[in-house]
This record gives structure tokens, sequence and C-alpha cells, in this order.
């Protein structure tokens, strides 16, 4: 049974972070979140008796930082899914992203009783030094006073590593304060940003970030925290409904500005994707431009090595793996060139398998990009 997600973005922030390409605005600098919550909602009205899932697996609202805007108008977008046909049980997962000193009590409880139950915190680091050198405008003890609020209810914990200047011991700082409050799930982000960009400098060398990377792993085992993708470590039955869509080609609608969908039917499915800037955007949701009605610019409807790409990438990103009798089914002419690719991977001892499935080893997670390349497939050669 095919599974489906919304996503909703939410481009508000305090400021922009030095480290960030998500399409985010400082909160005075855009319109008023109370107009941009009204195209929300349109965009919902419009589109969405043509989106043929209605059961909903998760909602999330992403960012930005959805906590900047008043929480009634979050729980107004939850009411207008609601209207709008879309089912929640008591299984589906619905996730707010929150930076620290952003959420109150009262906010907390207006999440509750909304339906929210899982909260994604935007902590980074406990180390002053390192969160300014990120532009960030939290602290230490803002954070602290955020976990504090959550202890009792479901959330995610952001940890961002090799950083500029970044010793390994201020990386067990936070390590022993993250198993001090033992969060149900983390998500730990190696800094990626171009040469030449102003954090590039001074950053770990990769030796270093190899070490951070291990220890993150064998720290968070403590508190019971387990990998279960690349990035991502959580208690069992913690793990992210929502990013598992992703990870395992299934459905999700995103909504909002920049927003990205992927609906895999029909053939092998098609991406969708919303403007990037506020006039494209509120241009296309004013005159009720339907899905179908996207420009080409905004859509396209994957090839098979596009596909069979993408299959491979996102499932080997999980320690779940990629199930064989599912990749035999979806792609039946190229199973044999897929399955010799990672033999030859297997003798590198980048990949392992069962019965089942095939799987990154650990000497696969680290060299992950490789392993990607090598298993990326091009229209001339399937």
């Amino acid at each position: 049974m095919d599974q489906f997600g919304i996503y909703i973005h939410i481009p508000y922030c305090l400021q922009r972070c030095i480290y960030c390409d998500f399409t985010t605005f400082e909160f005075n600098k855009i319109m008023p979140p109370e107009q941009y919550v009204e195209y929300l909602k349109k965009e919902i009205q419009t589109r969405s008796r043509f989106v043929p899932f209605k059961s909903l697996t998760s909602i999330y609202f992403g960012g930005g930082t959805p906590s900047l805007i008043d929480a009634d108008h979050i729980v107004s977008i939850l009411q207008e899914l609601n209207n709008a046909g879309f089912e929640t049980n008591e299984n589906t997962e619905v996730t707010i992203e929150i930076n620290p000193a952003t959420v109150s009590k009262d906010n907390l409880q207006t999440y509750l009783q909304a339906g929210i139950n899982r909260f994604s915190v935007g902590a980074q680091s406990f180390d002053n030094e390192l969160l300014k050198a990120c532009g960030r405008r939290h602290n230490a003890d803002d954070t602290v006073n955020t976990l504090e609020l959550l202890k009792d209810y479901n959330y995610s914990f952001d940890l961002l590593f090799a950083l500029p200047n970044q010793s390994l011991q201020q990386l067990q700082r936070d390590l022993d304060l993250v198993n001090k409050y033992k969060p149900p799930h983390l998500s730990a982000y190696c800094l990626t940003v171009p040469e030449g960009h102003p954090m590039s400098y001074h950053r770990p060398e990769e030796e270093a970030q190899v070490e951070m990377f291990h220890l993150i792993e064998n720290e968070l085992k403590k508190s019971g925290l387990l990998k279960y993708e690349i990035s991502n470590f959580a208690r069992p039955g913690y793990e992210s409904k929502h990013n598992m869509l992703y990870w395992t080609y299934n459905n999700f609608w995103g909504l909002g500005l920049s927003a990205h969908s992927f609906f895999n039917v029909p053939d092998y499915g098609t991406r969708f994707w919303n403007p990037k800037k506020f006039d494209d955007y509120t241009d296309q949701i004013n005159s009720d431009l339907l899905i179908s009605q996207l420009p080409s610019s905004q859509k396209e409807h994957l090839k098979t090595h596009e596909a069979l790409t993408d299959f491979i990438h996102t499932h080997l990103r999980t320690t779940r793996g990629m199930n064989i009798v599912q990749l035999k089914n979806m792609f039946p002419d190229q199973n044999d060139q897929v399955i010799g690719r990672l033999k030859k991977l297997k003798k590198d001892d980048l990949i392992c398998s069962d019965s089942n499935n095939f799987k990154l080893t650990s000497k696969g997670f680290l060299l992950s990009n490789f392993v990607f390349e090598y298993m990326a497939f091009f229209e001339d050669c399937i």
C-alpha cells in the first residue's frame, strides 16, 4: 500500500544562517505570515482534489522556522487539510521544526491539542562560540530550556559537526549533553559548503571528520540511538516516518514556496515543484494553476534511468538497505546490470547482502558518495 505525506514550507527565520541554502528569509523582510498562510490554504483548496492520495502517513512543517509564526496559523493549515479530505489517524506523524527559544508552554499546548506529535529542534550545538560562527542567534541556555520543555514528548535534535575550528573535544561535549537529555531521535549533519565559502576555511581535515562520524555513532549508541540512515539515529520505533517516505520511493506533496513533490505514478513517477520567488508563487496560486498545468520547468516525468538511480540511492541511504525482490519487480530489465555493479562493490567491502537486501557496510557509509556515483545510471547505458 502506498504511503503518503505532506510537507508545508514556512520560509520565515530570525536570521539567514551562513551555511543555509534553503529558501528562507528574515522574518521582517517578506510578506506577513498571515498573508502567506492564506496562500497556503488557497493552494490546498485549489490543488488537493487532484492529489490521488488521501490517507496521511505524515505531515511535516519545515522551513525556515515554522515556530516563529503564530501557532494559530499552523492550526489553521491543519484544519484546511482536514477540510480538503485528507485523513489522519493515531499513527499519523505530525512534525514541526522549531528553533531553541521560539516555543513557549502555551504554544506547545496549542500544537499538541492540534495533533502535532513530533518536534524537530534546530539546536546544531551546545557550544556558544560555534553557534556564533554559524550565525545562530540562540545560545546553549536557550537549547537547554527548550529541551526541558520537550522532555516528555517526541522530539528530534539536529546536530551540526565538522564546523570551522571544531575539535573532537568540542564534539564530545556536545554528545555528552545530548546523552544527558536522551532525545528519541537525532539528525547529525556534516557541514557542507562550497569551496571558497566563508565557512569552508579551517574545517577539520577529512581524517578528523571520519573520527567525528565514528564518535557520533559510538556515543549515541550509549543512549540507545541507532543509525537507521546515513545521517539519522533513533531509538527503535522513533524513526522519522516522513523522511522514510523520501528514502523508500513513496509519495509526498509539498506546499508553499519552493516546495517539492513526488507521486510514484504514473509509470516511474512524477516530480514537480513550486517557484522559489514569491511573486511567481503567488501569481500561480492566484491564477488557480493546477498541478497538471504547471509549466515544464516545474515538473519532470521520470525516465527509467532516473527512477532507477533514485530508487537505488534513496534505499541504500538506510541501514535497512534495498530489497532485491522490489528491485526486480520495478526494474526487471535492468536487474542484472544493477546486481553486477552491486557485486563489484561487495568485493570492495562497500556493500553487503543477505537473502533479501543489499546494504552499505560501515566502510560503504563513509564512502557513500563514491557508491552513489558508481550506482548512477544514464539513458545511454540501460
